[in-house]
């Protein structure tokens, strides 16, 4: 899905850390490391926004098969982690979940409703993101997204599951990990603003797609030992993220992301 060469473009992968501001990084199959600093993580969030709205216009005779319930990825199913939970052992993680699925029951799961419903890619992960080098404005390199892969999680949601999602995915390699939400959703609010009841959501949802990550990677550990080391990359950083967002608070989480993506709105990104 590339819009350049396709020996140019680079996938969203997991090696070291750059020293960018809220940054992840970028990785070529030849080993060609790229930053994600503030504007490629703004360019994510309005990708993920642009999808969405573009996949409202996908017709087709079986598109109800998306309506996917029991589905475990998709977030409204958080829930549906329960019962894998004995993979986590008896532990503070377990509990740290635990809290998460029944402020999810109690916060998220009601105001569903209010929730404006699209079909989601629901997998924008630094795997499925495609870059390519642009021209840049001050003469440093720079690249902006030109593709996506793997459609194979698609299904029925929301348009606040997205950015959720993209959020999670890309605080994972960050060294600013609490930093990377304003940036995130300042993009995809170029293009699909959230409502208040969609805001106020946005932060148990990212707590619960790590959840939904980790959780699920547990249990495949003990099903697939062999693939230890892929199933448990998020682990590496995801335990101690989540960790950070609850020690952090939710308020100061979300005053952390809306003040970042404001900033955007008065011409000077913080």
């Amino acid at each position: 899905m590339s819009s350049g060469d396709d020996r140019r473009s680079q996938a969203l992968a997991k090696p070291a850390l750059s020293e960018a501001q809220a940054c992840a990084v970028v990785e070529s199959e030849f080993g060609f490391q790229v930053p994600v600093g503030p504007q490629l993580l703004y360019e994510i969030g309005r990708l993920a926004a642009t999808l969405d709205k573009t996949l409202e216009e996908f017709h087709h005779p079986k598109l109800r098969c998306l309506r996917r319930e029991d589905f475990i990825w998709n977030l409204r199913n958080v829930p549906l982690l329960e019962k894998y939970l004995s993979a986590l052992g008896q532990n503070r993680n377990r509990e740290m979940v635990e809290e998460v699925l029944r402020l999810f029951k109690d916060e998220v799961l009601p105001k569903l409703s209010h929730f404006r419903e699209c079909v989601n890619h629901g997998d924008l992960n630094d795997h499925n993101i495609l870059v390519e080098p642009s021209e840049p404005a001050s003469g440093e390199a720079a690249f902006r997204v030109s593709g996506i892969l793997d459609f194979d999680d698609m299904s029925c949601g929301y348009y606040v599951f997205e950015v959720a999602i993209a959020i999670m995915y890309m605080m994972i390699e960050s060294r600013d990990p609490m930093g990377v939400g304003g940036h995130v959703l300042a993009g995809f609010e170029s293009v699909i603003p959230l409502t208040p009841a969609e805001r106020g959501a946005l932060f148990l949802l990212v707590c619960g797609r790590f959840c939904q990550s980790l959780v699920m990677a547990a249990h495949s550990c003990r099903l697939h030992p062999e693939n230890a080391e892929y199933l448990m990359i998020t682990a590496k950083t995801g335990w101690k993220h989540l960790q950070q967002m609850f020690a952090m608070g939710r308020r100061a989480v979300e005053d952390l992301w809306f003040d970042t993506a404001r900033s955007y709105g008065s011409g000077v990104p913080v």
